[in-house]
């Protein structure tokens, strides 16, 4: 027996790991060219272009309308360039990287089984036989993984059409209110982005439920039946207009009745798509006043101050925006850890390690449970079933260190291109950043302690992992974003899905109540996630908006928008229902929410959003 774990560990720790890290960096890499090209290209050509645009407007006409002509060329050139090699770098990394790492991960990763199992089946038969279920989750991973890179690549699909709808916004602000025409060609863009998202959830979904049939795990099967189900009802809802002039008409005139109601429904949708675009192009206009009166109320008008505050945000282009960097990282549990034991976790009940790791086990919370990954410490490898099993049977350092995450790192990724999106419509910039992680060491994390109102547990992790040492000298535009395991539920039995700690010292903006007047906390976001996905994605933006100074507006608030609360959440809208079935049927930010974010930034973030 010894010889035969003794092998496989050997094996795993000196092969296995050092093989798949380099390939989990290979494809690391892939994404962080997009990121490169933001930060290195993207943010110092447009600031370029916002600066040389508001000079052009204090030319003489025709000077000045010339000038503004050749920027728009500029715009469309410079986006046309930068996109094809972005996106084209980017593709054919990750194609390269999937297929060869593909098949040599595949090509060890059986040849690592062949060698333990000819050893396992001379000193230890038992273990030879369970060796065979991972050489079948050795093909389950295989297909595992080519669903992946399907839903990589149209993420690829849909950020591509993401950069085209910030270009029509750049050129829309440009050319002033006439610039709102160009709305109608965002709308179809937007239409286009969520087709294709909505093509990637079902993609996932299935993938979820084919490797949870193969692996017989219920929590892989039950979040992709929930996923999948909203994926065809959102796919539903864009056809709906259609359907429902087809068969109004059919009642009233029989097929051709039937024909021109499809026509009268689809032309219904397209207004809906158009003017969903149009309303999102006079939202991005309104907001460049809004900040704009901010600044000169809070700073002065014509003062130093509010001139560098309003040049700094780029105004017109691309990158409109205070920038504001994420901080994103995972909390995982080790299996080395002695202060957090795995093993008495695991046999008590807390969590079940061969569930979360994919393998035959119980779904104990069922859609409520994390989308956990398993994988060995600096790898996405997932942890073989014999390693769980000799780990729970012999404790820490048995088999090589493995990593426990309550989300995987493609949808904590997914989460934050959300939140970048949705934040524009604040005035917020938000970057995309490379998600690292963070240990659990403390007790109280596990599930995260929490008192509403002063969120002690939640302060001392920001202070504990971020730095954070709640002073207004904090660097507030650097936004902590905790992604954990559970809350712990209140004496309902309810259990929070996301937290904020409140940056407030002055009391002056959206303070809640039953907290002091005056806040000034170890700021920053936790959150967990659920099934559905789709339902459950808007929980990060949702804490990061109240990061950025927003409340639910108790009774206000429906479906719609993203500051929408459960508890205090008010009554079915007719334009959240119109949203929902003709308009961008996505919850989003609203006027109000922009006003109210703006007094934030230039009250209590002032001193270290506009230094």
């Amino acid at each position: 027996m010894a010889a035969c774990q003794d092998v496989q560990k050997w094996i795993t720790a000196n092969i296995l790991v050092p093989v798949t890290k380099a390939i989990t960096e290979a494809r690391q890499s892939c994404q962080d060219v997009g990121k490169w090209v933001d930060e290195q290209v993207t943010r110092p050509v447009e600031s370029w272009i916002s600066k040389t645009e508001q000079q052009c407007r204090n030319w003489p006409w025709p000077l000045s309308w010339l000038c503004q002509a050749v920027l728009v060329v500029i715009k469309v050139v410079e986006w046309v360039v930068e996109t094809v090699a972005k996106w084209v770098v980017t593709l054919v990394c990750q194609i390269v990287t999937f297929v060869i790492g593909w098949i040599v991960e595949l090509v060890v990763r059986v040849v690592s089984w062949v060698v333990t199992f000819v050893v396992c089946l001379f000193s230890d038969l038992g273990g030879a036989l369970k060796s065979l279920y991972d050489l079948w989750n050795i093909v389950i991973d295989a297909v595992a993984d080519v669903f992946d890179f399907v839903g990589v690549l149209l993420d690829d699909v849909g950020g591509i059409l993401d950069d085209l709808g910030r270009l029509v916004d750049s050129l829309a602000s440009s050319l002033g209110w006439l610039g709102v025409v160009l709305g109608i060609i965002k709308g179809v863009i937007d239409l286009a982005r969520k087709l294709v998202d909505i093509v990637r959830d079902i993609v996932k979904a299935v993938g979820d439920i084919v490797v949870g049939v193969l692996a017989l795990n219920p929590c892989s099967m039950l979040r992709g039946v929930a996923d999948l189900g909203v994926g065809i009802g959102r796919a539903i809802l864009e056809v709906a207009a259609p359907a429902v002039g087809a068969g109004v008409g059919a009642v009233a005139g029989g097929p051709p009745g039937a024909l021109a109601g499809v026509i009268v429904g689809t032309g219904a949708k397209a207004l809906g798509v158009f003017a969903s675009g149009i309303r999102d192009s006079v939202v991005l206009r309104q907001l460049e006043d809004i900040a704009t009166n901010a600044i000169n109320t809070a700073f002065g008008a014509g003062s130093d101050r509010a001139m560098r505050a309003i040049a700094s945000l780029n105004m017109r282009s691309r990158i409109f925006g205070i920038p504001f960097m994420p901080d994103a990282r995972r909390m995982f549990l080790s299996s080395n850890s002695t202060m957090i034991n795995l093993v008495t976790l695991h046999n008590s009940g807390a969590i079940n390690l061969h569930g979360l790791a994919g393998y035959i086990g119980t779904c104990t919370k069922l859609f409520n449970e994390v989308d956990s990954e398993v994988v060995y410490a600096g790898t996405d490898l997932r942890v073989s079933y014999s390693d769980i099993d000799t780990f729970l049977g012999s404790g820490p350092g048995s088999v090589p260190e493995f990593r426990v995450y309550p989300i995987r790192k493609s949808k904590f990724l997914d989460h934050l291109k959300l939140a970048r999106r949705k934040a524009r419509f604040l005035g917020a910039q938000f970057s995309i950043p490379k998600i690292d992680e963070f240990e659990c060491t403390d007790p109280a994390w596990l599930p995260l302690e929490n008192a509403i109102g002063v969120a002690v547990t939640q302060r001392a992790l920001m202070a504990a992992v971020f730095g954070r040492v709640a002073a207004i000298t904090d660097d507030l535009s650097t936004l902590p974003a905790a992604s954990h395991f559970h809350y712990v539920p209140d004496a309902r039995g309810k259990e929070l899905y996301g937290l904020t700690s409140w940056m407030r010292p002055s009391g002056t903006v959206a303070v809640p109540a039953g907290q002091p007047d005056s806040i000034a906390m170890e700021s920053g976001v936790t959150y967990r996630n659920c099934s559905p996905d789709y339902v459950f994605r808007y929980v990060l933006i949702h804490e990061m908006g109240h990061y950025l100074g927003l409340d639910h507006e108790t009774g206000t608030r429906w479906l719609d928008e993203i500051m929408y609360s459960v508890g205090s959440g008010g009554s079915v809208s007719v334009s959240g229902v119109a949203e929902y079935l003709a308009l961008g049927g996505e919850p989003r930010f609203t006027v109000g929410d922009a006003n109210a974010a703006w007094r934030w930034f230039t009250g209590d973030g002032a001193t270290a959003l506009f230094p």
